[in-house]
C-alpha cells in the first residue's frame, strides 16, 4: 500500500507539472467539466488515469445510492483520501462505464443540454450571475456567464494567489498585472468548461494562445490557486445549468405522462 501511495504521488506531481502547458490545460478542463464536483487534486488524478471518465463514485456509493455493481476486473481510479488526515491512504473511484445495473438499480442523474434547453439556461445564468453582455448565441451567453461569475468571485481567491506567487513566474508581477492575468486565466478556463460540458466545441472559441498564461503557474501553490478557483467557479455555473436541465426534463416527462393518460 505504501508503494502504491508513492506511485500515485509521483503521478500526481508529473501531471501537475504537465498541465501548465496550454494544450494540456485544455485537455484537463475537458475532463474536469464532466466531474466538476471533485476537488482539484482529484480532478488532476482523474485526468492522469481516466481522462474520458464521465461520472465517478466510490464502489459503496454506486452500490447504495444507485444499485449498480462494479464490473469484474475493473480498475479503480486512485485519489488521495482526504478523510484520513495525517495518513498516507488512497481511495478509489469507478466510472459509470465500469459498472452495471443491479436488479433494483436507480437512474444516475447524468444530464445533457439540448437545443430546447438553451433559452431557459441562459435566463437561469443571468438570474444567478447578472446581466449577460452577449446573448447573440448560446455559446456567447455561456462565455458571458463565465466572465460574470469569475469577476464576481475572483476576489475570494486573489489574496491566496498573492501569497503563493513566490518562486513562480508570477513573482515579479505587480498587483494590477497579477490580477489581470489571473482574471483572464480563470475566466477562459471556466468558459472552456461550460462550453465543453454543454456540448459545444471549445476550439471554435478558444486557441492555445488564450491559455498561454497558464505557463506562469509553475509552482504547486500557484497552480493550486488557479485550479481551485477554476473548479469552484466552474461548479457554481455548471450546478446552475444542471438544476435547470433537470427541472426541464422532469417537467417534460410529467407532460408526456399526462398526455398519455386516457
Amino acid at each position: 500500500m505504501a508503494r502504491r501511495y508513492e506511485l500515485i504521488t509521483e503521478l500526481y506531481e508529473r501531471t501537475r507539472a504537465a498541465v501548465t502547458s496550454p494544450q494540456e490545460w485544455q485537455k484537463f478542463l475537458a475532463t474536469a467539466c464532466r466531474n466538476y464536483k471533485l476537488p482539484f487534486d482529484e480532478q488532476l488524478l482523474l485526468f492522469a488515469q481516466r481522462p474520458d471518465a464521465t461520472a465517478v463514485l466510490e464502489i459503496e456509493r454506486w452500490n447504495q445510492q444507485f444499485g449498480r455493481w462494479v464490473n469484474r476486473g475493473a480498475t479503480g481510479i486512485a485519489v488521495f483520501d482526504r478523510d484520513a488526515p495525517g495518513r498516507a491512504r488512497l481511495k478509489y473511484y469507478f466510472d459509470i462505464s465500469d459498472t452495471h445495473p443491479g436488479r433494483f438499480a436507480r437512474r444516475v442523474p447524468l444530464w445533457q443540454v439540448r437545443v430546447e434547453h438553451e433559452t431557459e439556461i441562459t435566463e437561469a445564468l443571468e438570474n444567478s450571475f447578472g446581466e449577460l453582455a452577449d446573448k447573440s448565441s448560446f455559446a456567447e451567453a455561456l462565455l458571458s456567464a463565465a466572465k460574470n461569475a469569475a469577476e464576481d468571485n475572483l476576489p475570494d481567491y486573489l489574496s491566496e494567489l498573492k501569497y503563493y506567487k513566490e518562486n513562480s513566474l508570477l513573482e515579479e508581477l505587480d498587483d494590477f498585472n497579477l490580477e489581470a492575468l489571473y482574471r483572464n486565466a480563470v475566466r477562459n478556463s471556466v468558459g472552456y468548461m461550460l462550453l465543453a460540458r454543454c456540448g459545444i466545441d471549445p476550439s471554435l472559441h478558444f486557441t492555445d494562445d488564450d491559455f498561454r498564461g497558464v505557463i506562469d503557474y509553475n509552482t504547486p501553490q500557484a497552480l493550486n490557486a488557479l485550479g481551485v478557483a477554476t473548479g469552484d467557479i466552474g461548479q457554481m455555473c455548471l450546478s446552475e445549468i444542471a438544476r435547470t436541465v433537470t427541472a426541464l426534463e422532469r417537467q417534460a416527462s410529467l407532460n408526456r405522462t399526462v398526455a398519455e393518460l386516457p
